[in-house]
């Protein structure tokens, strides 16, 4: 690898949400202030910042990442800066195996508070073993964070981030949900209109032709900046899903049900489920929206058209279109 005089930096900075645990001192902003002087005290002065807020080390399915990957693979970008190798990511063979990349395409890396560059000491042997200990680190935050939650969950508390439609987040207490009327009202329909055996289909059309707010549309009503999305402001597009979701959750008999499915793995997004003996259900932990006859009965004939057929096979589509 050779130096160049004038680089175009890339200055990466990552915060996830466990890394709420050490305050100010990791954050995007003192990261921010950190590489900037950084670049300053080495007369780097072309550089762009891309930041990922709320994003898991332990792999690169990042979006400021993947645009900065991008932007090196189209040649604006030939020095990557970061705080230090926590911060660029704690899997270490992917940490590593993208830091050989650059290297490989004469792209430097630094590490500013570890002391590494790799047009100085790319063979550095302690490398590797930060990047284990890095990994190590995520793989102990990850069960504490998960015993903490299970913790919350045995005891009744709430511990997601947005209430389940029909309910809204307690101002007193954030581990609580209250009822929100308003919504309410439509979960309570929704059960009442099973109960007398109207299908998934009908309501759905039902709702979209009455202009009844999605559960998502009216999130969006009282949070406006929270999804950046357009295709989460189609304010009446019901589907059979939101129907379904919203007969098979437990929340609205006072009940908290966690652990239905889990991470495949700690490197991974993709969801497993778990069976039933292992998910936590809290009872008595909110007011419930409806009564557990009616919870019964809705199911019963939810039940009822899901049987086998003579074949002995469940048709998939059955009680989808009354």
């Amino acid at each position: 690898m050779t130096r160049k005089q004038n680089y175009k930096a890339a200055l990466y900075c990552r915060l996830s949400v466990d890394d709420g645990n050490f305050g100010g001192s990791v954050s995007i902003e003192t990261q921010k202030v950190l590489l900037e002087q950084y670049c300053k005290d080495h007369s780097i002065t072309d550089y762009t910042f891309y930041c990922d807020d709320g994003c898991s080390g332990t792999n690169f399915d990042r979006d400021a990442f993947r645009q900065m990957y991008k932007d090196i693979q189209n040649g604006k970008i030939d020095l990557v800066v970061v705080k230090d190798l926590s911060r660029f990511g704690r899997n270490y063979v992917e940490t590593g195996m993208y830091v050989r990349e650059f290297t490989d395409n004469n792209i430097r890396f630094i590490a500013a508070d570890d002391n590494y560059d790799s047009l100085v000491n790319g063979d550095d042997l302690l490398f590797p073993i930060k990047n284990v200990v890095n990994e190590m680190y995520a793989r102990d935050v990850s069960k504490k964070t998960k015993a903490a939650k299970k913790a919350k969950a045995r005891d009744g508390q709430f511990i997601g981030s947005k209430a389940p439609f029909g309910y809204k987040i307690d101002p007193a207490d954030r581990h609580h949900l209250i009822i929100d009327e308003s919504a309410a009202q439509v979960v309570k329909r929704i059960f009442r209109l099973a109960a007398e055996g109207i299908g998934y289909n009908k309501m759905a059309k039902m709702f979209r032709e009455e202009k009844v707010l999605t559960p998502i549309a009216y999130f969006n009503k009282n949070n406006p900046d929270y999804f950046k999305s357009d295709y989460w402001r189609k304010e009446f597009d019901w589907h059979v899903t939101s129907i379904r979701a919203i007969l098979d959750n437990e929340v609205y008999l006072g009940q908290l049900v966690y652990g239905k499915r889990r991470n495949k793995s700690i490197k991974s997004k993709e969801k497993v489920k778990n069976p039933r003996e292992e998910w936590i259900v809290a009872e008595n932990c909110h007011e419930p929206i409806i009564t557990k006859e009616l919870w019964d009965t809705v199911h019963r004939i939810l039940s009822a058209k899901h049987r086998p057929a003579k074949t002995g096979e469940i048709q998939m589509f059955t009680g989808l279109h009354s």
